[in-house]
């Protein structure tokens, strides 16, 4: 019986030249074809073997570092080293080199739109700056614990993380407690929300099987004041990351305590003076702008989730932002000011129904310029020109940028 002998895979020399929105390195090959290479820095020439050859594009693994870019630096977590970790891209990337990579990203996402991005800010510290994460588990089998941590790079395998650099102390020390006194009591797959308030205070909330009783011996464990197994509370329902902000540990809040302080200042002059003005906020989720907005005239906030308790003249709507602006759009309802922050993938379908709603200007808040720059074409087909975008470096040794767009109506 004879077999077939798998070629090796091919190996190839690149120099990188960019990072890409993902957090690759990006090189072109001997045919000018565009080659993704993790782990590598623009000046990086390095030794690439390809593990995923198209005729557009080609990803590949470094073999080897030829000659280092200047940019490149040692980085501080053994989990990033090891590629184990999946939650930081670019802790191997100077941090101006980092910031350069952002600002070129969110230019390049606009550049369609005739609008001059401003310099990135960067409000927040290269380290500790996260005050909320997502951990998973698993639990192997005829394993006395489950193994508690973060995803690999683009893979479901967790890896056992017993201390990571982006933490604020609150975070690491809650993790510790975790670690500790639950992973026994987990079995099959789950994940666990954690939140660090502004006081140091932490909730946690376990997705998944886990024996509730070990749950509720956590509450009161240093510094964790809630625990939520499913419907099940114990103690604590939330923290105060900020002032009027409550957030339960399964709700979202930007990472970074800075970071949101300085967005919500770049939103509220971006907004102006609300008062004597109708406002219809989209996506809206537990009232991290709602506290900016609540001078208004009027006030709609509307979001498929959580939602902040408000009373006339301002209101909540909990709902498909989609489905709700074309009601508005049927009730032929204006609005002065439309303030949105969409998930990563935008708000596509609610384009034509805000542009209907006709209001003087449009402040869109983004975490994927490309999606941001999808939207707006749509809304400059209405008469909607992008008159500034703000960057925001709101987390570092990563991949992710913020901006800031607003368009008036012309």
């Amino acid at each position: 019986m004879s077999t077939t002998k798998q070629s090796e895979p091919r190996t190839i020399e690149l120099s990188i030249g960019e990072l890409a929105a993902g957090g690759d390195g990006v090189g072109r090959d001997a045919d000018g074809r565009v080659t993704f290479v993790p782990a590598t820095v623009p000046g990086d020439r390095v030794r690439v073997q390809l593990i995923d050859e198209r005729k557009s594009f080609a990803r590949g693994v470094v073999a080897d570092v030829l000659t280092a870019s200047t940019d490149r630096v040692d980085p501080r977590c053994r989990f990033f080293v090891d590629r184990s970790c999946g939650g930081c891209q670019w802790q191997h990337v100077a941090v101006a080199a980092q910031r350069r990579a952002k600002q070129h990203l969110v230019q390049s996402a606009l550049r369609k739109l005739s609008v001059t991005v401003a310099a990135i800010d960067c409000p927040v510290p290269d380290y500790q700056w996260r005050r909320r994460a997502r951990l998973h588990w698993a639990r192997p089998r005829r394993a006395d614990r489950a193994v508690l941590g973060f995803f690999a790079p683009r893979s479901d395998r967790v890896t056992d993380i017993d201390d990571c650099a982006q933490l604020e102390p609150a975070l690491q020390a809650a993790i510790g407690v975790l670690r500790a006194e639950l992973c026994s009591a987990l079995t099959g797959r789950g994940e666990i929300d954690v939140v660090a308030g502004r006081g140091g205070d932490v909730c946690v909330y376990v997705r998944g099987p886990c024996d509730p009783a070990a749950v509720e011996t956590l509450v009161g464990r240093a510094p964790i004041v809630g625990v939520a197994l499913g419907k099940r509370r114990f103690g604590a329902t939330d923290v105060e990351l900020e002032g009027g902000l409550q957030v339960a540990a399964a709700e979202f809040a930007q990472a970074s305590a800075a970071g949101n302080e300085h967005l919500c200042q770049l939103v509220a002059t971006a907004c102006g003076d609300v008062a004597g003005k109708d406002v219809l906020e989209l996506f809206a989720g537990g009232g991290n702008f709602t506290r900016l907005l609540t001078g208004a005239a009027a006030l709609l906030a509307v979001d498929s989730h959580a939602l902040p308790t408000l009373s006339s003249p301002h209101r909540s709507r909990r709902g498909d932002a989609a489905d709700i602006t074309a009601r508005l759009v049927q009730k032929r309802r204006r609005f002065d000011l439309v303030v949105l922050d969409p998930p990563r993938t935008g708000a596509r379908a609610t384009m034509p129904h805000i542009a209907k709603l006709a209001p003087a200007r449009i402040v869109y808040v983004s975490c994927n310029p490309a999606t941001l720059a999808r939207d707006a074409e749509i809304l400059a087909g209405h008469g909607y020109t992008v008159t500034s975008a703000q960057p925001i470096d709101l987390m570092p040794q990563t991949a992710h940028v913020e901006v800031v767009a607003v368009l008036d109506k012309t």
